[in-house]
């Protein structure tokens, strides 16, 4: 650990206030990245070193009101609520800040359903032309193999 005159907190007091301030932060809807005190890797010291000054439940919770703050504005802007909202944007933005993603149709009924059920949905599930097209040529090769008797390295 570096000495105490190195630490950019030295003091329980000072680490106390970071602490504070970082949750505000995060809790306002920022990322981690845009912390103008510190950087992610400091800050990670910091919850590691000082986990009496950097309380995990407090960080966890100021991430998930960060979250409910973003989870607000596609709300009302998905109720029309505000002017010059854009759907786009904020999915894109969602997609990057909390991971979410595009479910698919069994991803869905998976959540409703049994892994075995997951797995009879997902048999059938509509397929594409060309998924449709090599499951035929696939079929179509392997009754010519069958019925085909002559040795390919043999000519007529």
């Amino acid at each position: 650990m570096p000495h105490a005159e190195a630490l950019k907190w030295p003091s329980q007091s000072a680490r106390k206030k970071a602490c504070a301030a970082f949750c505000a932060h995060i809790a306002a809807g920022y990322s981690v990245e845009s912390f103008p005190e510190a950087d992610r890797k400091t800050l990670r010291y910091y919850a590691e070193q000082f986990p009496e000054d950097f309380p995990s439940a407090q960080l966890e919770e100021a991430a998930r009101r960060g979250l409910l703050e973003w989870e607000k504005i596609g709300k009302e802007g998905a109720r029309g609520d505000l002017a010059k909202f854009n759907a786009s944007a904020w999915t894109f933005n969602m997609k990057n800040r909390a991971g979410w993603r595009d479910r698919s149709e069994v991803d869905t009924w998976n959540v409703l359903s049994s892994p075995e059920e997951a797995s009879r949905i997902e048999k059938l599930k509509p397929r594409s032309s060309a998924e449709i097209a090599l499951g035929v040529m696939a079929l179509l090769t392997s009754e010519d193999a069958k019925g085909n008797d002559d040795n390919p390295s043999d000519p007529d």
